[in-house]
């Protein structure tokens, strides 16, 4: 206390307000994190069939559930989508988080509370998933099993076609995280027509974007989801400010990369997730589900 005696009060009164505005912050990102928003986008696609118009997708990704992230929070998230009755559910990667990496730990009670936390989950042409970096980092093959056991394909370097009541067809490939696994588009988009109708999952953005221009697939991809940046998970602007800057640039800045965007032929969403890393807080970067309606063009 002989320190506060030496101050003057102005600058008491200065350093109280400091602290005070410190702990309102924290508690404030701190519920900015465990805020989950819908957010709601119209598409418009030439290549979409008729039969398929007006087609739901639900998104989401980056739960990690586990050290920070409560079973009850991926419930919520859950329940958000099933609200909207979608006719797909697409995740793409990071399920869990049991601790930084560099420590090389893992809980098996982190993958039950995602496991539980998704239950339920229901739509009509069927629910989709691609692995992330902390999945393959912790435990690949008991994330894998959750997503299975509740109904998911998991669609790293994979493809499936999705076939309708009118015969019509569309389809959704998946890459494996770049971080951790091997990215093959050729597996992704096999027997794609540069005509069809096609959705790309990658978990991390920048890396496999690049890599579906150079090697041309943009091409025969629609529209890519992604996940991994966070909205960069503390922004000191608002996200939908990153999503300005990098609607129509050549290549998206890293790591400022979020939200609906144009790319080569492609249409291309990066949500800010779901969960929280490192530290338990978000600012600016709010946990999203995402709501896409597709229409014929």
């Amino acid at each position: 206390m002989k320190f506060l005696k030496k101050i003057s009060k102005r600058n008491k009164i200065i350093f109280l307000a400091a602290i005070v505005l410190f702990f309102v912050m924290i508690i404030y990102m701190y519920n900015t994190a465990h805020s989950i928003r819908v957010r709601y986008i119209t598409l418009e696609f030439e290549d979409l069939p008729m039969s398929f118009n007006n087609t739901k997708l639900a998104l989401a990704a980056d739960m990690h559930a586990g050290l920070y992230i409560p079973e009850s929070h991926v419930k919520k998230m859950s329940d958000l989508i099933m609200k909207e009755n979608p006719d797909i559910i697409l995740f793409a990667g990071d399920y869990i988080y049991s601790a930084p990496h560099k420590f090389k730990h893992y809980s098996i009670k982190n993958t039950e509370k995602f496991n539980n936390g998704i239950k339920g989950l229901e739509a009509k042409y069927g629910k989709y998933a691609v692995l992330g970096n902390h999945d393959n980092w912790e435990n690949t093959e008991d994330v894998s099993n959750s997503l299975y056991s509740n109904g998911f394909n998991v669609i790293d370097n994979n493809i499936l076609f999705i076939t309708n009541e009118a015969d019509d067809y569309i389809s959704i490939g998946g890459v494996g995280d770049y971080l951790t696994d091997d990215v093959n588009f050729d597996m992704a988009t096999s027997n794609v027509n540069i005509d069809d109708f096609h959705i790309l999952l990658s978990h991390e953005p920048n890396i496999p974007l690049k890599k579906a221009k150079d090697g041309g697939y943009t091409d025969f991809i629609d529209f890519f989801f992604s996940g991994h940046t966070h909205g960069l998970q503390i922004s000191f602007l608002p996200m939908h400010f990153w999503e300005t800057i990098n609607k129509n640039r050549e290549y998206p800045i890293f790591p400022a990369v979020y939200g609906l965007m144009n790319y080569g032929n492609m249409k291309v969403y990066i949500t800010s997730g779901i969960g929280a890393v490192l530290l338990p807080f978000r600012l600016f970067a709010y946990p999203e589900v995402v709501i896409v309606t597709l229409k014929k063009k």
